[in-house]
């Protein structure tokens, strides 16, 4: 056996390349690094390679369409075909040559892949031809839901044949076209009724109710049409017949050999049967034939024949049985059965027929004669003539007394009828000489009617005399030939000039016919339009222009005049719908509007101003996503949102000036709070028992106001502060033991300036010596010094700097906490304690810029007009 493709290629490279290690995990890395030269190699590693890891990474190297198709459909190993099969999805995909990608379609089998391709592919025929290829339902609805390109959804939809399927597009379905595209392919009742009632876009529900009202059959799947069967090129259609040609005639073969062996193993059936027992078979069926041939006979005769030959086929058939001849048998006596009652049948009703038209006959004949002589001489004529012949000629009968009843009856009718006869044919001549009148009568009218100018009147009168002259044209021969000649050459005359009128008025009749045709067929085309105003007034001046046409033939009349109705009626429905759809609509729109116009509202007065111009932001945003409201309501409601916004935004622009204003108010209610608690003169009375909580409240409430100027603040402050001590000196029974009591404030501000000085003292450095000072003394304290520094070091230094940087931030603080300190003691004590902060400060070393920087105390700084707590200055 000659060897494989990979040997030969083996067999060229010498030593042990890591493609050809044992390990499959070696050879697929292997696979993965061969250079672009050896191809070949990695061609037939791909096809022949026995582990399915190396035939993957060989798959991955490779980018033929026609070998990628090969192996996806014929490796052994699921994760190759995928790996070929995810190859050719992206050749399909991606690949510039549209022939290269749609040979890549060819080669896909899954509809995963084929639907992936016909979402995403480049080219507009290769998305075609995958959906071609595509069978499975949910795979096209997926297309459909999810391609990019319009005409490609389109296509997928057109290949959809699932009902099911169909209805979840209908309903689910945003894209207009697509939506109503499903409808029309729609042709269940019961699913155009769930699209009306319940779909996303509302023109599916309009076209589904439309295919209701209509009664519209479903549109056929376009997929044959519009998308070309995939292998398009002449030669892969030739290959494509021949291949369904040469299935065709293996099947043709493959029943031509059924039959042949079916007739062989009935031949050898037939072989098998016993000799006597086809000569049994033989006889009956001669016997049969015998039967089948008395079938040309009269029934009679082949009853008579059956009867015979009856003994001979119960001896030949006795103890064997021949189904097939049985029911041969039977059906020839069946047959000749039937025959024979048929023709029994056939008989009695031809007898019962023949009685029933003499018994017709009789009873016409004596209606004719009850009748008085009002009946016509034709009609008595013919009754006496046709009794004549039955009598002249009776027939057969089912019985004698029939024959004899009905015969007598006719005798006597015949009898009575003659002399009515001869009455009435004296009566005709003496109406002929009467109608001489009429006729004459008849023909001056039609003569007058010749100068008749009004055409209309004179078709009428016409028709009227053409009625008359019918019901008197029986006349006696010399006058009444004579008389109709007179008649109708008047007549002629005038019908000459009708039918030239008629004529005309037909010709004018048609072409307002067309008019009406034309007016209809642009209603038509209107039915169905949404741009509402247009269309409305187009169609109320297409009705005007339909009551100035005239008349039409009346035979159509009624019919052009429904079909104009109709789509006038149909748009005007939709329009009414439109309408009330759109109030509704307005209706919630200016909810929403008016909604937002209260938010608005309520956020034009706030002073929390970002969080309100983003409030507002958000309120214009919204604004935006609203639809429209009725036209009368749209300025008011938009007058009412916008003065909202412009006067917050006014607000908002001088917002400081805003602040500084309901500072300047909150400020001066607090001191006007606190001047109403203080007696302007006269003796001291018994302060109020809360006066304590209403100052502490007061203080507060100033600390937390907003800033103002500088020189507005100092004067606010000297006010404040000024009617705040006045109460302190008031009543200072009752501020007493709280925290607003003078004395307490001043030793708590005392022993505060006490602590940071004495912070102070024990960081300072020792002074230098003096003359007094003994060398001994110097040394000593050099010497302690020395010490010192030998034994902390910097770090201790710091540390203690530190420390006493914390300290102070809790005196400050405390400080803040501290109640009012009036007078020039108190003036003092603040001084003091901020002359001892900013000493701290001053004379505290710079840290290393090595090490972390410690906190540092606040710089003790006068308040600001931000309106911050501080501590509190005496006032004058």
């Amino acid at each position: 056996m000659a060897e494989t493709t990979l040997k030969t290629l083996i067999d060229r490279f010498r030593g042990r390349p890591e493609w050809q290690h044992a390990d499959p995990a070696v050879r697929a890395e292997a696979v993965l690094r061969l250079p672009a030269s050896d191809h070949e190699l990695v061609l037939a590693l791909a096809r022949e390679d026995t582990d399915a890891r190396v035939r993957r990474a060989a798959v991955k190297r490779l980018s033929e369409v026609a070998v990628l198709a090969e192996i996806a459909g014929a490796d052994a190993d699921l994760g190759v075909r995928e790996e070929a099969a995810g190859q050719l999805v992206h050749a399909a995909i991606h690949e510039p040559d549209e022939a290269s990608a749609r040979a890549a379609v060819l080669g896909l089998r899954e509809a995963k892949h084929l639907a992936s391709v016909a979402k995403g592919a480049a080219h507009a025929s290769v998305r075609e031809a995958a959906i071609h290829a595509l069978a499975d339902p949910k795979s096209l609805a997926g297309v459909v839901r999810e391609a990019a390109d319009p005409r490609t959804r389109l296509v997928a939809l057109g290949r959809l044949e699932d009902a099911a399927t169909l209805l979840g597009l209908a309903q689910n379905l945003e894209q207009k076209a697509l939506a109503v595209a499903a409808v029309d392919r729609l042709s269940d009742p019961d699913a155009l009724k769930a699209v009306a009632a319940k779909a996303r876009v509302p023109a599916a529900s309009r076209r589904a109710r439309a295919r209701i009202e209509t009664g519209e059959p479903p549109v056929p799947p376009a997929v044959a049409r519009a998308v070309p069967a995939a292998g398009d090129d002449e030669a892969e259609r030739r290959a494509y017949e021949e291949a369904r040609a040469a299935l065709e005639r293996d099947a043709a073969a493959a029943r031509e050999r059924e039959a042949a062996a079916l007739a062989a193993r009935e031949t050898q059936a037939r072989g098998e049967l016993d000799q006597a027992l086809v000569a049994r078979r033989e006889a009956l069926a001669a016997l049969v034939a015998q039967a089948e041939a008395l079938a040309v006979l009269e029934p009679a005769a082949a009853q008579t024949g059956l009867r015979e030959l009856a003994p001979r086929w119960r001896e030949a058939q006795t103890g064997v049985e021949f189904p097939e001849l049985r029911e041969r048998w039977e059906a020839v006596a069946s047959g000749l059965r039937s025959r024979t009652e048929a023709e029994r049948a056939k008989l009695v009703a031809r007898e019962r027929a023949h009685v029933d038209a003499l018994e017709a006959l009789a009873s016409r004949a004596e209606a004719v004669l009850a009748s008085g002589g009002q009946a016509s001489l034709r009609d008595t004529d013919h009754a006496l003539r046709e009794i004549k012949d039955a009598l002249a000629h009776p027939g057969h009968f089912p019985s004698r007394r029939e024959r004899e009843q009905l015969l007598a009856r006719l005798e006597t009718a015949r009898r009575q009828l003659y002399p009515l006869l001869q009455q009435l044919r004296e009566d005709v001549e003496w109406k002929r000489f009467a109608n001489v009148s009429v006729q004459e009568e008849l023909a001056a009218r039609a003569e007058a009617l010749v100068a008749e100018p009004n055409l209309e009147r004179a078709a009428s009168v016409l028709h009227e005399l053409d009625r008359r002259w019918k019901l008197a044209k029986e006349a006696p021969k010399d006058k009444g030939e004579a008389l109709w000649m007179r008649f109708k050459a008047a007549r002629d005359q005038v019908k000459a000039k009708v039918d030239a009128y008629l004529a005309k008025q037909a010709e004018q009749h048609a072409q307002n016919l067309a008019k009406k045709e034309a007016l209809c067929e642009k209603a038509e085309a209107l039915a169905e339009s949404s741009d509402w105003v247009k269309t409305a007034e187009a169609l109320r001046v297409l009705q005007t222009e339909w009551k100035a046409i005239g008349q039409v033939p009346r035979a159509v009349s009624q019919r052009v005049w429904e079909r104009f109705r109709k789509p006038c009626d149909r748009f005007f429905t939709r329009f009414q719908e439109h309408r009330a759809e759109r109030s509704h609509e307005w209706e919630q729109n200016l909810a929403k509007k008016e909604a937002l116009s209260e938010k608005a509202e309520a956020l034009a007065a706030s002073t929390l101003w970002e969080e309100a111009a983003a409030g507002i932001k958000q309120l214009q945003s919204e604004w935006r996503t609203i639809g429209p409201v009725k036209k009368s309501r749209t300025e008011a409601v938009y007058k009412r949102f916008r003065d909202a916004c412009d006067l917050f935004f006014d607000r908002y622009k001088n917002r400081d000036a805003h602040a500084r204003e309901a500072a300047r108010q909150a400020r001066e209610q607090i001191c006007a709070e606190l001047e109403a608690l203080a007696p302007a003169d006269g003796p001291v009375e018994e302060p109020p028992d809360d006066i304590v909580a209403r100052v502490q409240a007061a203080q507060t409430a100033w600390r937390q106001a907003g800033g103002l100027p500088q020189d507005e603040l100092k004067a606010l402050d000297e006010r404040f502060f000024g009617v705040r001590d006045r109460l302190l000196k008031l009543y200072p029974l009752a501020f007493q033991g709280s925290e607003l009591d003078p004395e307490a404030s001043r030793r708590r501000a005392e022993k505060l300036a006490a602590r940071v000085e004495g912070l102070l003292e024990s960081l300072a450095p020792p002074k230098a010596a003096s003359a007094a000072e003994s060398a001994t003394d110097l040394a000593a304290r050099l010497r302690d010094a020395l010490a010192s520094n030998t034994i902390g070091g910097r770090e201790a230094v710091e540390q203690r700097w530190n420390a006493a940087a914390t300290e102070i931030e809790t005196a400050q603080n405390a400080w803040k906490r501290l109640g009012p300190l009036p007078g020039a003691e108190g003036r003092a004590l603040v001084e003091r304690f901020e002359h001892a902060c900013r000493r701290f400060l001053d004379e505290r070393p710079r840290p290393d810029p090595r090490r972390a920087a410690a906190p540092r105390p606040e710089r003790p700084r006068r308040e600001r007009r931000e309106g911050r707590d501080r501590p509190e200055r005496p006032r004058r």
